[in-house]
């Protein structure tokens, strides 16, 4: 997943995250989720749905690997690599694509 960020921003927000002692990605997730339920942000109600949709895509996500895991363990046991292992590439990239603009879109709710 990326967040995209200027130099200054970056260097912000890892310092908070060090005084927090966090990781840079749960850092922003955190801050996000206390955001959206504090009324940080200037339209806490988008702000909510952005939530919403991020967790959604989060539950995708963790579908997609499953299927990812499956796919390769019969790829890595037979030698055989399935044809759902395209599609399901495809898909993963769509939805990485979905997480990116999400991410855009809650940094701009939050500035």
């Amino acid at each position: 997943m990326r967040f995209r960020v200027n130099d200054e921003e970056y260097a912000f927000i890892s310092e908070q995250a060090k005084q927090q002692g966090m990781a840079y990605g749960a850092f922003i997730a955190h801050t996000i989720r206390v955001a959206g339920r504090h009324g940080k942000a200037g339209d806490s109600a988008a702000l909510a749905d952005l939530i919403e949709s991020m967790q959604a895509l989060d539950r995708q996500m963790n579908r997609i690997g499953v299927n990812l895991n499956q796919l390769a363990r019969i790829a890595n046991t037979t030698g055989y690599v399935p044809d759902e292992l395209a599609g399901t590439l495809i898909y993963l990239t769509r939805t990485i694509r979905q997480v990116d603009d999400l991410i855009v879109q809650a940094g701009r709710s939050l500035r």
